[in-house]
This record gives structure tokens, sequence and C-alpha cells, in this order.
């Protein structure tokens, strides 16, 4: 018999959303799917804790923290599925994604990433799609302006957000998986402007709700986190923009950042440091800033390890 989905759920730390994502992906899938977890080194046992309660799971073990893509592509090549379902490890599935996904891959052989509408668990939308990403996109503090509303029904979009996509396995060995030079953040941005300029589509279904906590493989590690978006995006720049636009981007950016510290420094000082919420954002600016004054040193960042 042969394979529908293999459900990829890359995995690094939290036992209780590592259960709760297989609880609700063992209850979605049949004896057709597979699925297959990308450890990419967890700390806190949770894979041998994990393996006790659903001992038939298979799991790729990495000695070291991958990345995102790294880890989603090694399960699409090790898998057999004609379909994938590529998993953040803090998402919840609803029961029928796989045969909703499963029926617009068939109706449409040019159906190349599909995505659910994003949750937060208390019900409240997420965004989850958007328009093509351009200049002004990219320009803080002015593409906010460009607000983005998700379509009320299954309707083709230009990108999606990557915590729990549905993939068309030709697609995938036509323009390969994520670019794994992005170790975590925009690789999701990239395949899709990739997957669309080898004529795939994308697609956003808002009858499917997919519950996502957001945030949760990065939230103890929240400066860490921000300097590892800036390094991915000033990649995702220099690979869908040509030369002059990033130029531009950087130009406008970085005295932005300059602005904003200069900003929440005076907000913060002006409310004694009692609004956590505005002290964050200024700790945040503070470390980029430095980052990008010290040459933005490959080690700070998210941990990883040479591969």
């Amino acid at each position: 018999m042969s394979l529908r989905f293999t459900i990829i759920i890359v995995h690094r730390n939290g036992i209780n959303r590592l259960k709760s994502v297989l609880d609700s992906v063992v209850k979605a899938s049949e004896a057709f799917d597979e699925i297959v977890i990308v450890d990419n080194a967890s700390t806190d046992n949770s894979i041998s804790r994990i393996s006790k309660i659903y001992p038939n799971i298979q799991i790729i073990r990495n000695k070291f923290n991958t990345g995102y893509g790294y880890a989603a592509n090694q399960g699409m090549n090790f898998g057999h599925g004609k379909y994938f379902l590529i998993c953040n490890n803090d998402i919840v599935l609803p029961q029928n994604i796989l045969s909703a996904f499963d029926d617009i891959f068939t109706k449409d052989s040019k159906a190349g990433i599909i995505s659910g509408q994003e949750v937060r668990p208390n019900g409240d939308l997420v965004t989850t799609s958007g328009k093509k990403i351009s200049l002004l996109t990219e320009f803080d503090g002015i593409y906010k302006f460009n607000f983005y509303k998700d379509p009320n029904t299954l309707s083709e979009v230009d990108i999606l957000r990557g915590a729990c996509l549905g993939i068309s396995r030709k697609m995938f060995e036509h323009i390969g998986g994520y670019d794994e030079d992005f170790f975590f953040y925009f690789e999701d941005l990239e395949w899709c402007i990739r997957a669309q300029k080898n004529d795939w589509k994308i697609f956003l279904n808002p009858h499917i709700q997919v519950s996502h906590i957001g945030g949760a493989s990065s939230s103890e590690l929240n400066q860490e986190s921000r300097i590892e978006f800036y390094r991915s995006r000033i990649i995702f720049w220099k690979k869908v923009f040509p030369k002059y636009i990033v130029v531009l981007l950087h130009i406008w950016n970085t005295p932005k950042l300059f602005l904003d510290l200069f900003f929440y420094a005076i907000v913060c000082f002006f409310t004694l440091g009692r609004n956590t919420r505005l002290n964050k954002k200024l700790i945040d600016r503070s470390y980029v800033l430095l980052w990008l004054f010290l040459g933005k040193p490959k080690s700070w960042g998210l941990p990883k390890e040479n591969k």
C-alpha cells in the first residue's frame, strides 16, 4: 500500500509541546500515512520520553542543532509519502487536515504548498498568508500600513507562514526543499517565492484551523532569536532582490534601528523602566545594533554547531 502523507515534526526540546502535537497527528493520520520526528539534538530528554509513549514513531536523531530547514529536508528525503506535512512542535492539528489537503492536491496538479488558517490557543486568528514581497514590504515602519487579511475561502496566495505546511512531493523533487542557508526564520518565505517562480501554486484553506503557540522554540532565547531573525532577513534580501534594492534596504533599516533605540530609551526613561514590553524592545534593538557594529559575528544568535 502506497503512503499518502509523511508527517514531519521538527523538534528541539519541550516534551509537553511534542506530546500535544503528536497526539493530534496520530488522531489525524491513517494507516496509509507515516510520522517522522526530526530531533535537533534536544537536551531535555524529551525524545527518550516520547519514544516510550509512542514506540512506533520513526525518529531521526541529529547530533547537533541543524536548523529548521535542514531538519525538514531530512524528513522529506527520508519519507515515502506522496505528500509531506511539515510541522512545528508547538501546533495542534485538526482531525480533517490531511483529507482536506489531499483533496486540494488531487484537484490541482500544480498545487505545491498548502496551509490552513493559524489560530492562537485561545482561538484568535493569526495572519497566515501575505502578498508578494517587495521593497516596500521590507521597509520597517512602512509595510505595516499594507495590512493584509487572510481570505475567507480556499484561495491562491503569494506567501505563507511555515508552522504547518502541506507539500507536494513533485514540487519538492522539482525545485528542492528549504534553502539550508537559513538556520531559522525566512526559509518559508524564500521557498514560497521559489515555488511561484517555477509555476507552483500556493493555497490557504481558512476552513482548516491549526492551533499554533508561536515562538515556543525560541522564547527562552529572546535576544538570540532577534539576532537570528536579522541574520536570516539579510540572507533573504540577498537571495530575492537585486543588489541595489539590498543597498536601499540597509540604508533605511539600519538607521531605523537607531531611531527605534533612541525612541525606546526615551520612553523607558520616562516610564522608569516599568513597562516590560518596552524594556524588551529596547534590549532587542541594542543587541541587534551591537551585532551589526561588531561585523555580524557568526557565533551570535540561536545555538548551533557547524555541520
